[in-house]
């Protein structure tokens, strides 16, 4: 060089070379972010009639996981009548349970407030499922969303046969016809309100069912989530008492179906994903449930805005996929 200085070596990066190692604190903290995040959509999606929170956990690979951690705390639960020994080993399979449990849950939470908000609104405030000016719109989203999540379940048949079509059909039709009734919202009597928790809480458990599809169809939908947005104690308390009744009901059955009849549980889901369909068609004489029968028609336009709603509905479930697919939201 002409200062006299000798020539600085050239460095070329090793893009093959091993990763920083990531200490268990930081792995801890990027499992939990991912947790909440995937409950975040897990709400969101499950506060939209005809979407399944579960369907949600399924495209971002924690389904079996959270099945699995939901099963550990019944089991410990169960441990508190046995020896010390068990209780011990069950409280140390627990408390990795609800390192998976908690940030979920406050996730789906937090999904369900903001997405009930935004869908429902309180009764002074419309939401935009509820006006006649948006609810072709939010129900074309819909509509996209729940079409593009129908190969979901099914891809993950391994072994396709001639009965996995027949319960898909049968699934589907079940489902569609129920539609043929239309969707009124009509005041529950306040005693039905568990039950009806007690079935959604199975209903988000199980991929391809709509626990907000399921209140829908028993007519408590805009009841309990106008009651989220204004807070009424007595409907929400009425409400979760059946959520956590149903859940505790139904993990160690959706547990054990999915681990001697998965293809035959997947197939069933399908259809059910099909025949939710007709729920969520963007086109109905009236969009407020509240104001009486919620009733399909045909198309009537705005015909652009609905096809461009209708196309992100689907491109976020392709790109939900495509993520998963690569791995960036598994830990």
């Amino acid at each position: 060089m002409p200062d006299g200085r000798p020539a600085e070596a050239t460095v070329i990066p090793n893009w093959e070379a091993p990763l920083p190692m990531v200490t268990p604190d930081e792995a801890n903290d990027i499992a939990t972010g991912r947790f909440f995040a995937t409950g975040l959509a897990m709400g969101a999606a499950d506060a939209i009639p005809g979407i399944s929170a579960s369907t949600m956990a399924l495209i971002l690979g924690i389904y079996q996981r959270l099945i699995s951690a939901l099963d550990t705390l019944l089991r410990w639960c169960r441990s508190l009548l046995k020896s010390k020994e068990d209780r011990t080993e069950a409280t140390v399979q627990a408390r990795r349970a609800l390192s998976t449990l908690i940030p979920v849950g406050l996730g789906v939470l937090s999904g369900i407030i903001i997405a009930s908000f935004v869908l429902v609104g309180p009764d002074d405030a419309p939401g935009l499922m509820r006006r006649s000016d948006t609810g072709a719109l939010a129900y074309a989203y819909i509509f996209g969303l729940v079409l593009a999540s129908v190969p979901t379940p099914w891809l993950q048949i391994e072994a396709i046969q001639f009965s996995h079509w027949l319960l898909l059909g049968a699934s589907a039709l079940m489902l569609a016809s129920i539609s043929l009734l239309g969707i009124n919202e009509e005041p529950p009597p306040m005693w039905t309100i568990p039950f009806a928790g007690a079935i959604a809480a199975t209903a988000m458990l199980i991929p391809g069912i709509s626990g907000s599809l399921v209140l829908l169809i028993l007519g408590h939908y805009t009841i309990v989530y106008s009651a989220l947005q204004d807070f009424e104690i007595v409907i929400l308390g009425s409400f979760s008492i059946g959520l956590l009744a149903g859940a505790l009901l139904s993990v160690p059955t959706i547990n054990r179906t999915l681990e001697r009849h998965h293809d035959a549980m997947m197939a069933v889901l399908t259809g059910l994903i099909l025949g939710s369909l007709p729920y969520i068609w963007p086109w109905k004489e009236q969009y407020d449930i509240e104001a009486g029968l919620v009733v399909n028609i045909g198309p009537s336009g705005p015909y652009i805005g609905v096809a461009i709603c209708f196309l992100l509905g689907v491109m976020t479930i392709i790109g939900a996929n495509f993520l998963e697919s690569r791995r960036w939201l598994r830990g």
